[in-house]
This record gives structure tokens, sequence and C-alpha cells, in this order.
């Protein structure tokens, strides 16, 4: 993940790239859409647990999950 991109940023595009709904993305994580929505505007920074939830459902490699899990936290 670019440093100049916000991880809100950079999950709207997997999202999209994966062909996913908001809604299926957080089916996926186990989480509420509107949370989905709230970090893809970035107004809400997702916890760790949550980060890495949202990599797997993306099917993101586990080594680079744990770097994106690290930049959602990651104060800009």
């Amino acid at each position: 993940m670019n440093s100049f991109v916000t991880f809100g940023r950079w999950l709207k595009a997997q999202r999209r790239a994966n062909d996913l709904t908001q809604n299926e993305l957080a089916r996926r994580a186990y989480c509420a859409e509107i949370t989905i929505r709230k970090i893809e505007a970035d107004a809400l920074r997702p916890s760790r647990e949550l980060a890495e939830l949202l990599a797997r459902a993306l099917e993101v490699e586990a080594a680079e999950a744990s770097e994106l899990a690290r930049q959602a936290r990651r104060r800009d």
C-alpha cells in the first residue's frame, strides 16, 4: 500500500477490484455495512482486528495483511 493512499481508499479500490459490494465485504468481515462506508470515507479507522478481517476477506496474503493492519491504525 502506498504511503499516500489512506486505508479507506485502498479498501475501496480493493473491494471494487474484487467486484464486491460494501454489504458483501461487511458480511465477509463480520461487521456492519455502515462500518465499511465510514472506513472508505476515511471517517473511521478500523481496529487492528477488523483490518486483518478485511484483508482476509479480500484474500490479501498474510505477510501483507499484517502491514495493512499496521497502516490502518497509523495516523496521517
